[in-house]
């Protein structure tokens, strides 16, 4: 027996598709294998801080943060099948971050430095 593009989500026409739970799986990511990268990382984040100096540190820091939420984003979000999704979701993540920044900056810079010296 043939069957019928109906039985399938798909019009006659050929012009909308569903998804097809049975195709369309992607299987679900090794959750050991990035628990183990994710705690890998955040050691070597806490070690750097005693090893190099403030700058180094700084800067390899914020860089295992980035992979770290790279991590959780393609593998528990399930981002790593949705580009534009995850397009959008790190565009208002930095939007939030520069409205932050613009918003709590005229504060910091209004404090008269004698305010932060030792006494």
């Amino acid at each position: 027996m043939e069957a019928n593009n109906n039985d399938y989500g798909i019009n006659n026409d050929e012009s909308v598709v569903f998804p097809d739970a049975e195709n369309d799986y992607h299987g679900h990511p090794r959750y050991a294998k990035v628990l183990i990268s994710l705690l890998a990382l955040l050691s070597f984040s806490l070690i750097v801080g005693f090893i190099f100096s403030p700058f180094w540190a700084i800067t390899l820091i914020f860089a295992t943060a980035i992979w770290k939420t790279a991590l959780v984003m393609r593998n528990f979000m399930h981002l790593k099948y949705e580009p534009l999704l995850l397009i959008i979701v790190i565009s208002a993540v930095l939007l939030i971050i520069l409205a932050f920044f613009f918003g709590v900056y005229p504060d910091v810079t209004a404090i008269h430095p004698s305010v932060t010296r030792p006494h």
